[in-house]
């Protein structure tokens, strides 16, 4: 039924109460017509029925109103006081307009959320295409790595540039180290082990870094550190561990001040890390000869937040602490004429040193 026709019978409808309602209204005047039963009305193909049947008056087409309204969702309401029929949605109707506004709210947000997911496919595929080149990882490793001379090995003039070789299923780094206008190292056998694969250790995770989300993601990484002057001196990497080509050769530490120093700095943030109190200082000294090594720790409580002296540690945290202390040297010592050397040691308060730990070997000693 068009648009059009639905409003006539509204309207005819509302004419019909109008007339037949007028003798129940005060002061109104009845009207005499001829009236024609038999009219049936369908609505979506399905008969309408009511107690108040439909007329045809004058050539229209009189429907109760009620049976109209009802079947569209309407509620009707005779005003008797003011002649007025009120029409409101029904409570089923107000619902399926909520609903309906909830579905369409819904629809909008999946909408939203698709152009998103469809934004963010869009972004990776560019990230992924452009940075799938070989040439601007290794340009990007080498801006990064720019002063690993002085930020892994304290020394700004050691030079390091690396190179990137493979494809989407292997890739392979090279190290160039250059030596040449260092002051404290003479080749790659000068580093320290424990510098060198830190180093190597980062360079690797940023590779992975960088080759997310491109074609080579999914590659393996192996890689080599090599003294650009003497390509005999190298590190390899499996991708799992390091060997270095001078372990089995006749170098070795100029003496046990080196690996001093290499064992004190490892330990720099000792009293942190051990006794969680950054402010207590650790030195270590080392002695000895290629049989057995002594190792001397001091720790300086002048300017600790939590503990006055060695007592007041935890001797648990105290053997924790001089059993680190032992496996570091030991790995120091490896490949070098120390090896095969026993090593003792001793934990000693920097200002009272009559408070001190002794280690045989076997068992700690404490004087207090």
């Amino acid at each position: 039924m068009s648009k059009t026709k639905k409003i006539a019978i509204l309207i005819l409808t509302v004419m019909t109460l109008l007339v037949f309602g007028a003798t129940a209204v005060v002061g109104a005047n009845a009207l005499t017509v001829k009236a024609y039963p038999g009219v049936t009305i369908f609505y979506n193909g399905r008969q309408l029925t009511d107690d108040q049947q439909p007329l045809i008056i004058n050539d229209y087409t009189y429907v109760p109103l009620r049976m109209v309204m009802e079947n569209f969702g309407k509620d009707i309401t005779w005003d008797g006081a003011n002649r007025r029929v009120l029409i409101s949605d029904s409570l089923e109707e107000a619902q399926r307009q909520a609903d309906l506004i909830n579905l369409q709210n819904e629809n909008k947000r999946l909408q939203a959320t698709i152009e998103q997911l469809n934004a963010t496919i869009a972004d990776l595929q560019k990230r992924k295409t452009s940075t799938a080149d070989l040439d601007d990882i290794e340009d990007a490793l080498n801006d990064y790595f720019e002063d690993a001379g002085y930020d892994y090995f304290s020394d700004r003039y050691l030079g390091i540039t690396i190179t990137l070789s493979g494809d989407e299923d292997d890739i392979k780094y090279l190290v160039r180290v250059d030596c040449s206008d260092s002051s404290k190292y003479k080749n790659i056998r000068d580093l320290s082990k424990t510098k060198i694969e830190d180093f190597l250790e980062d360079l690797e995770s940023k590779l992975l870094k960088e080759i997310d989300r491109t074609d080579y993601e999914d590659a393996d990484i192996t890689g080599e550190m090599r003294d650009r002057n003497n390509s005999s001196y190298y590190v390899k990497y499996n991708g799992r561990t390091y060997s270095y080509s001078w372990s089995s050769s006749s170098y070795y530490y100029d003496d046990l001040d080196d690996i001093a120093s290499e064992v004190e700095d490892y330990f720099e943030d000792a009293g942190d890390t051990y006794f969680d109190d950054e402010g207590i200082r650790v030195y270590i000294t080392l002695s000895g000869d290629e049989d057995e090594i002594e190792y001397l720790v001091r720790l300086d409580f002048r300017y600790a937040d939590y503990y006055d002296d060695l007592t007041e540690l935890s001797k648990s945290r105290i053997e924790s602490f001089m059993n680190a202390v032992k496996n570091r040297i030991s790995r120091e010592i490896d490949g070098t004429d120390f090896e095969d050397a026993d090593i003792i040691g001793e934990l000693r308060d920097y200002s009272k040193s009559s408070y001190y730990v002794e280690y045989n070997g076997s068992r700690y000693y404490y004087s207090f």
